[in-house]
């Protein structure tokens, strides 16, 4: 099956309804949003439905929710990653918890798939958690791809339930109108392009887009109603 994704621990307040009908979670570590206890609290919610949990770094940006490019430079930035990926570490050994993966959130997810130095940076740091082998990153960006798994990590191509994209694999900015997928049939339209692996982008082209995780965002319009509908429909396609 195809593995469903989720960030939470963001403070939308949907996670208990969202959680029992997903399979992993992305969980904000203090970057864009988070503290000790909302980390606490998502992976204990996580443990109690046999969730995947996986830390959510982003820009220290949460003013911007981390969703516009924040870097200043190689240190600030480094050490903001570590910060965030110390916390939250601290967190699941306190909760005898398995730390499944890695997904950067936002601003610097879409960042890193277009700038490699960024990426290396990030890779530098998250090398320092070698349990940790197993990477979310955007489908249709080879050269991020191929840079994590020559350091020997597990990719998982994710694909946006909820986002329209662009000719470019990249998602369209969420500024644009129609950016936000939020009727129940326009996404599962789109899984099922994803099961094909492939999208129909925003100009109406079709780009081929293979996917191993797919991922529907919490704060979407009515995304806790959705879930459990899209869990089915997801979890019972065979990969």
């Amino acid at each position: 099956m195809f593995d469903f994704n989720c960030d939470l621990g963001e403070g939308i307040g949907s996670d208990v309804k969202i959680m029992p009908w997903i399979t992993s979670c992305n969980i904000a570590c203090g970057g864009h949003y988070g503290d000790r206890n909302t980390i606490s609290q998502t992976i204990s919610l996580a443990k109690k439905h046999n969730v995947r949990v996986g830390a959510h770094p982003s820009f220290n940006d949460p003013k911007n929710f981390g969703r516009i490019s924040a870097y200043n430079n190689k240190k600030d930035f480094q050490n903001s990653i570590k910060t965030q990926l110390d916390l939250f570490q601290e967190v699941v050994n306190e909760q005898n918890a398995e730390w499944s993966h890695i997904k950067a959130h936002g601003a610097l997810y879409n960042d890193m798939a277009k700038n490699i130095n960024l990426a290396i940076e990030f890779l530098e740091v998250i090398k320092e958690y070698p349990k940790v082998s197993l990477i979310y990153l955007p489908s249709g960006f080879n050269k991020i791809i191929d840079l994590f798994k020559l350091n020997n990590y597990k990719v998982w191509r994710e694909g946006f339930a909820d986002r329209r994209y662009k000719n470019d694999c990249a998602l369209l900015d969420r500024s644009s109108k129609g950016s936000v997928l939020s009727n129940i049939s326009e996404i599962k339209n789109q899984i099922l392009e994803f099961f094909d692996g492939e999208v129909t982008t925003i100009t109406g082209d079709t780009i081929s887009l293979k996917i191993d995780t797919i991922c529907l965002h919490s704060d979407t319009p009515n995304a806790s109603l959705y879930v459990k509908e899209l869990h089915s429909m997801i979890t019972k396609k065979e990969y």
